[in-house]
């Protein structure tokens, strides 16, 4: 799977697009769109959650997540956990692939960015349109920050899972019977690293800085340590 794959099993009915490609889509708000799926998050999106929620990305993880801050924890009822009778409650700060819906994004080891075109959701109301371009789309949307921060964590990721695969080839290279442990170090401090608060503010300690504000700031910070993590492990 390209790296930037949405998580959203649908069916394409187009694919292989550019940014310049003809489409358009008009959302009715009917909500089908809100069940049976899993959607992934990034730390970027839940810091923008959990802003809006008023606490923090750890509470938020608990609350909102499954597999340590990775998908969104839909209910029994396989809705969507901020979906209730006026529609969705954190439009504003909705995740990437809730905006880019009907699109799915994707990004090549190389960076080529493609587009495909979702077949629509059963009892789906929206309206796809022959007129305007995918760019247009994203743009209304307000999707590009959202973009950006997921290449900058998948890259990040694609990193981190290099350097995993170098210390297991380091432990294979160690004599029989001395424990992995020893060959890797144990890295706790970032084991929970989707957690950005958790992460910036050990960062923040190690440098002697204070704790920022700004969620933009933050994400920068929360990388950095990770980088630090990965460049130093």
């Amino acid at each position: 799977m390209a790296r930037g794959d949405t998580v959203m099993r649908i069916p394409a009915r187009k694919t292989d697009l550019d940014g310049n490609a003809v489409f358009g889509f008009t959302c009715n708000q009917c909500l089908n769109c809100c069940h049976h799926k899993k959607i992934q998050v990034n730390p970027y999106e839940i810091a923008r959650i959990a802003e809006t929620l008023g606490i923090t990305t750890t509470e938020c993880i608990a609350l909102y997540t499954t597999g340590n801050g990775s998908y969104l924890k839909f209910r029994e009822d396989a809705t969507c956990p901020f979906l209730d009778t006026r529609g969705c409650t954190i439009h504003a700060v909705r995740p990437l692939v809730c905006r880019l819906y009907p699109l799915s994004r994707h990004v090549s080891d190389t960076g080529h960015e493609w587009f495909s075109e979702l077949q629509p959701q059963k009892n789906c109301t929206g309206i796809y349109l022959g007129q305007g371009s995918i760019r247009t789309y994203i743009n209304e949307q307000n999707a590009e920050a959202y973009m950006q921060a997921a290449d900058c964590y998948l890259n990040m990721l694609w990193k981190m899972m290099a350097m995993l695969e170098n210390l297991v080839a380091d432990v294979e290279e160690q004599p029989h019977g001395q424990h992995p442990d020893d060959a890797i170090g144990v890295h706790t401090e970032y084991s929970n690293w989707m957690d950005m608060d958790v992460v910036v503010d050990r960062y923040c300690q190690i440098r002697q800085t204070a704790f920022p504000d700004d969620i933009d700031e933050k994400m920068r910070m929360h990388l950095d340590a990770l980088y630090f993590w990965i460049n130093n492990a």
